[in-house]
């Protein structure tokens, strides 16, 4: 019985060993979070007030579109998203009607390509002037002429039944994911960012002294996230970029605007090291930010993820990319909003999914030669194997070290339950052998 006694002990203790092993981690989920923005410039729940100056790519505005100043839209011909049945990129979109009502001595909304307006009540579409020529296409305010103003001004003749009254994007359906997406990227569990001083001193969040120089270093192959209060953004001096964001190596700066009532007036301050191209891989995540303005500084690289937001503009520096706001005033009367340049969001974001809730309470993801699909089909190693975007393994996508790397999917249990298996069989060999010397005692 001693003999059983020890089997069982070994096979209990195996089985136990096994369970208390983490189980299998859930997949990473990476995500395009502004995809439903379908590459408009700016894309806007409520209403639109155009002022100054213009942008590269199209405007797409859920309710009332305010003109108060002159505008050019998708001035590059850069939108991309059509209309069923057209055949013409609906550069501009506006759910609800126009208000003519705000500036009506000079301003001209100049557009490229076709417009969409959901309400035409007030409005008046006009394909020919006075001289009943036939010409390109006016939107104006009801009861007035071709060339009257303030007005919506084609570049081309577009079919009158095709300007209106109708809308073909659903904007409800689109901010309830695009909120959801800022949610859950602010909780992302990536790579974090460290910023570090002129002097190499590692600075924490909420800690930026005025004028201070930040210094950030990227990992590549992965989700990088710096953590920022709306108050470091303002007292940086320069936010300087070591490494440059592209693709494979995308940036999320989540900017916590709490200790101002999410009301936030933004001086930006110079990114050094980084410019246009670099633009589609930084995206800066406004969660519940409830009033942003773009107050005064240089550029903002990337695009702005502001769902909640009454959003404006009065710096005539430039934005390099999309803005998703709540509501938009894109300058102000007698003020300079400055240009939207067209480099849409380009990259897919990967945060750790919720981890299995029967792994014993461990977040912690598998760190020895995990291999995570990337976007391309690539696939890298945390052993060292040369990485997208030239990366070596080393800083490459999901390798080694525990430093907030994205979780391959699933642990495997198999192994542990091999070896109960085994040891249970050892036990059993034990118990032959043991019987057959008693039988010949």
């Amino acid at each position: 019985m001693a003999v059983l006694g020890a089997a069982g002990i070994v096979a209990v203790a195996a089985l136990a060993t096994a369970a208390t092993v983490p189980t299998a981690q859930a997949a990473p989920v990476s995500v395009d979070p502004l995809a439903r923005a379908l590459g408009y410039n700016a894309f806007v729940e409520n209403e639109t007030v155009l002022a100054s100056t213009e942008s590269e790519g199209g405007i797409a505005t859920g309710g009332n579109l305010v003109i108060a100043g002159s505008y050019n839209v998708n001035i590059h011909d850069a939108s991309s998203f059509t209309a069923p049945g057209d055949t013409e990129p609906s550069a501009l979109v506006v759910g609800g009607r126009i208000d003519f009502a705000q500036d009506p001595a000079t301003s001209v909304v100049q557009v490229h390509d076709y417009v969409k307006v959901g309400d035409l009540n007030g409005a008046r579409v006009l394909n020919e002037d006075a001289n009943n020529a036939s010409v390109n296409t006016h939107v104006v305010a009801a009861g007035t002429g071709y060339d009257s103003t303030p007005r919506i001004q084609l570049n081309m003749q577009q079919p009158i039944s095709s300007v209106g009254p109708t809308s073909p994007i659903d904007f409800e359906a689109a901010f309830t994911e695009l909120r959801a997406n800022a949610a859950d990227l602010y909780a992302c569990d990536a790579h974090e960012v460290v910023m570090k001083d002129d002097q190499g001193a590692t600075v924490p969040k909420g800690q930026v002294q005025q004028n201070q120089q930040i210094r950030i270093a990227l990992k590549k192959g992965v989700t990088n996230i710096l953590s920022v209060t709306g108050e470091d953004l303002n007292a940086m001096a320069d936010l300087v970029f070591l490494d440059r964001p592209s693709t494979y190596t995308p940036l999320l700066i989540n900017v916590d605007t709490s200790s101002t009532g999410d009301e936030f007036d933004w001086k930006v301050a110079t990114q050094a090291g980084i410019s246009g191209p670099q633009a589609p891989y930084i995206l800066w995540n406004f969660n519940e930010t409830a009033r942003l303005r773009i107050a005064s500084g240089d550029s903002v690289e990337g695009s702005i993820l502001a769902p909640y937001a009454d959003y404006s503009d009065i710096s005539p520096t430039n934005v390099e990319g999309q803005i998703i706001a709540r509501n938009a005033s894109l300058g102000e009367v007698g003020e300079n909003g400055g240009e939207i340049h067209h480099f849409p969001f380009q990259a897919e974001l990967t945060c750790d999914d919720d981890v299995d809730p029967t792994a014993n309470g461990s977040t912690d993801a598998p760190t020895t030669g995990d291999v995570t699909t990337l976007p391309s089909g690539d696939t890298t190693t945390g052993t060292g194997s040369s990485g997208p975007d030239g990366s070596n393994g080393s800083d490459g996508a999901h390798g080694s070290g525990g430093d907030g790397n994205l979780a391959a999917t699933g642990g495997d249990m198999r192994a542990f339950i091999i070896t109960a298996a085994v040891l249970v069989a050892v036990g059993a060999v034990a118990l032959i052998a043991a019987a057959r010397r008693r039988a010949g005692e």
